[in-house]
């Protein structure tokens, strides 16, 4: 639940905004001038090449579960930088397995992936469902874009928002699909999720009436980590999360848990309007 306004500095706004606002500014700067730079095709064989290269690259060190995740995203967010202003240029040459390492590899719509250590889980409890006593329209309110709703599984039975107001969350539980949960938000430069997992999601599209978007699909229990207010995580909210969805639609970045397969969730994300 959202609570009152949060603390903001002389200026009127949160450092942290500020700096968001001003990494978004660049983000932008840098898609345009990639979109303009005139470039000769690539080679037949360049995604193999890719491929060869990943495969020679060293095995890094473990490294503690999140004591340097928020070190981690910074250069997370560097290369993400870097790879809006070269992604446009690469993506239609990748395939899809590809395509997913590298979105991993850079973060993908706010949500950051890393590998995880120890034993993989072999299951995952249900979602937490959205506490208190949000209206869908009192929710909107509080956050700053528009929410999408999924036609598939109607008005949900739980809104809420986080502190911060930047993740607002739905959840559905009675039906035949168990408990559902769809956090949603923007997911231009601030990582709102940090994911560990063991082996790798799958990459795809999800086509919606507002146009088709890029997806990752996590077909196995994982961490999930949800961040503060700054991007860092909050490691004492860390919990296994089971099978989920994320995908983007234009600036917002959805992301669909519960006890579902790779094509309900699809089916579920399709209806979004």
């Amino acid at each position: 639940m959202a609570s009152g306004s949060p603390e903001r500095s002389g200026s009127g706004r949160r450092p942290e905004s500020r700096l968001a606002e001003e990494l978004r500014e660049l983000s932008r700067d840098l898609c345009d001038l990639g979109r303009d730079l005139r470039v000769p095709p690539l080679g037949d064989g360049f995604a193999d090449a890719v491929m060869a290269r990943v495969a020679e690259e060293p095995t890094p060190a473990p490294r503690g579960a999140w004591a340097t995740a928020l070190a981690e995203w910074a250069r997370q967010r560097w290369r993400l930088l870097v790879a809006s202003l070269l992604g446009g240029l690469l993506v239609l040459s990748l395939s899809a397995p590809v395509r997913a390492t590298v979105a991993q590899w850079f973060g993908f719509g706010g949500v950051v992936v890393g590998p995880a250590q120890g034993p993989a889980p072999s299951s995952a409890p249900p979602p937490p469902l959205a506490q208190g006593d949000l209206t869908l329209a009192e929710a909107e309110r509080l956050v700053e874009f528009e929410p999408l709703l999924p036609k598939e599984l109607g008005p949900p039975d739980g809104v809420e928002v986080s502190a911060d107001r930047r993740v607002l969350s739905m959840t559905w539980s009675g039906g035949p699909d168990g408990v559902l949960r769809l956090d949603q938000f923007d997911g231009r430069i601030d990582p709102r999720f940090y994911k560990s997992l063991h082996g790798s999601a799958e990459y795809g599209d999800v086509r919606t009436e507002l146009g088709t978007g890029q997806g990752l699909w996590f077909p196995r229990p994982h961490e999930v980590v949800v961040a503060g207010p700054g991007g860092e995580p909050r490691t004492s909210e860390a919990r296994l999360a089971g099978h989920t969805l994320i995908w983007q639609s234009h600036d917002i970045t959805l992301r669909l848990e519960g006890d579902m397969n790779r094509q309900r969730a699809v089916t579920i994300a399709e209806s979004t309007r």
